[in-house]
């Protein structure tokens, strides 16, 4: 049986659901970080967490390639250790 291809509607019902609990989720991950000791330097400082906040201006972006976009910003460019 072929399934017919859905529009942009039903995949947003589909997804919001799951979109909303990863949004909150990141929230509440950087609001923890935020409160230990030391969070608030590290927040402003963390080059990781700036790729981050790099990575959410591309979500916000209406253009195509979001997913492959955000990948090559938070892709981790460390050389692997040398093998013994």
């Amino acid at each position: 049986m072929t399934r017919m291809p859905r529009d942009a509607k039903g995949i947003l019902d589909e997804q919001f659901l799951e979109m909303r609990w990863r949004a909150l989720s990141l929230a509440a991950d950087l609001d923890r970080i935020e409160r230990a000791p030391g969070g608030k330097e590290l927040i402003a400082s963390d080059p990781s967490l700036a790729n981050l906040r790099e990575a959410t201006k591309v979500l916000l972006q209406n253009e195509p390639d979001r997913a492959a976009k955000v990948q090559m910003l938070l892709f981790d460019m460390t050389p692997p250790p040398p093998k013994r």
